[in-house]
């Protein structure tokens, strides 16, 4: 039999192996929100009380993350779970130890389950919630959720939160039309300024960074450094041109809560071995006017509307069609599907492929019933970003969210401290 300490030095080991290699692949590889086993499904990881609402809790207060997702391999397996602590780019924090930022244990396990009922697709449905009793943050700033099977080296999914801490720093700011001539009707700045409120900051060329993400988006993040003014308690970023981003265009959209009858935007649903939903032809609107339709900003949520009264094992999975018309082969770079459906990647579980007879990119994705945003990006050769110019258009006027984040790395301190977030949206006030 083997020792407590045998299990306990065996998951250090593998625990350690997993950061040496995350550290050694920073240059071609970031930690991001990704998915190793092909079995695991419907990831979802929030603040617990809003499916919708983004994974950042407090710092020593009780706001909880509530982590969710299917596993469709029949076996059941021994998921558990640790958390690493990153810098302000989603690098590891490598100056840090495992117990600088862990209170507790070193690993929780993740041991509520229940089986599906009534789907034509069995799977079981994990959920748990952190920080728990036995495992806690330290510190503020990113953070990596790794869930592995049984063993660290097992690795199954990786998901990014974020740790706030109370502090008298705040921002404020709005979403504006660009005030760069050539952007003007295309492009979003954001203004904004940043209150310390008596946070002595010595150097805030070094010692403040600032990251604005729109919608649930990480390839096209902003990473800013020296606001155009800093005052005595306030450092100012309003007017700077800069801090822009391509507007784009609402969302598209399905729903799949009901496998028995069309909504909008769906073509037929059949059926064989699995649910097939076909949506209809998606046609570019590159040069359409824009058009305010209600949208979740990317997001999904998982209902079935068919009187079930447990949707999180009673949803069925369906296998979604997706299909756009250019009769062109891109050359140039990839057609992708973005959204919280496909993770927010630009990779080979997202990427369409050009259909010659059909004279169109197609790719199908193997999704849980409920309701879905998605747009449609280029991700051009040797870039990590998606242009979604081409096939939606670019529009100042688009309803958007963005998140500020402020980080603060003291000089001679181990890592990047997370000391305010702020919520902006581009129509409301």
């Amino acid at each position: 039999m083997e020792t407590g300490f045998g299990v306990f030095g065996r998951f250090i080991f593998g625990l350690f192996v997993f950061l040496a290699g995350s550290a050694c692949l920073a240059n071609g590889f970031s930690n991001e929100n990704l998915c190793y086993d092909p079995s695991i499904k419907t990831i979802q990881v929030f603040k617990e009380g809003f499916e919708l609402a983004p994974p950042i809790i407090e710092l020593n207060s009780t706001d909880r993350l509530s982590i969710q997702f299917d596993d469709l391999d029949p076996d059941i397996k021994r998921f558990k779970y640790t958390i690493v602590h990153c810098e302000a780019d989603w690098q590891v924090s490598s100056d840090l130890t495992i117990a600088d930022y862990i209170d507790g244990f070193r690993e929780e396990n993740i041991d509520q389950y229940a089986y599906s009922y009534n789907t034509t697709v069995k799977y079981t449905h994990f959920q748990t919630t952190f920080p728990t009793g036995n495992m806690r943050p330290k510190l503020s700033g990113n953070y990596l959720l790794v869930v592995y099977d049984d063993d660290p080296s097992q690795l199954v999914f990786t998901v990014r939160f974020m740790v706030v801490e109370t502090s008298p720093v705040v921002s404020t700011g709005k979403v504006v039309q660009s005030s760069r001539i050539g952007d003007r009707i295309t492009h979003q700045q954001i203004d904004f300024v940043v209150h310390l409120n008596g946070f002595q900051v010595l150097d805030v060329g070094q010692e403040m960074k600032i990251v604005i993400q729109q919608n649930g988006r990480w390839d096209n993040v902003l990473r800013l450094s020296k606001p155009r003014f800093a005052r005595t308690d306030e450092l100012d970023y309003r007017y700077d041109e800069a801090i822009a981003f391509s507007g784009g265009n609402q969302f598209r959209n399905f729903d799949i809560k009901s496998l028995q009858y069309q909504s909008e935007h769906i073509a037929r649903i059949a059926y064989d071995t699995t649910n097939q939903v076909y949506l209809q032809a998606d046609q570019p609107r590159t040069f359409k006017q824009y058009a305010f339709e209600k949208d979740i900003n990317g997001r999904f949520f998982i209902k079935n509307e068919e009187h079930a009264e447990k949707s999180s094992i009673e949803a069925d999975y369906a296998w979604v069609h997706f299909y756009l018309p250019y009769p062109i082969l891109m050359t140039t770079g990839t057609f992708h599907v973005l959204g919280e459906l496909t993770s927010w990647q630009l990779n080979n579980d997202s990427r369409m492929y050009f259909n010659p007879e059909h004279k169109g990119y197609e790719v199908n994705l193997f999704l849980k019933q409920g309701y879905y945003n998605y747009m449609y990006v280029l991700k051009e050769n040797g870039k990590n970003t998606g242009d979604e110019s081409l096939m939606e258009g670019s529009h100042w006027e688009t309803e958007n969210d963005y998140t500020i984040y402020v980080y603060y790395h003291e000089n001679g301190s181990m890592y990047d401290r997370l000391i305010a977030v702020n919520f902006l949206n581009s129509v409301q006030p």
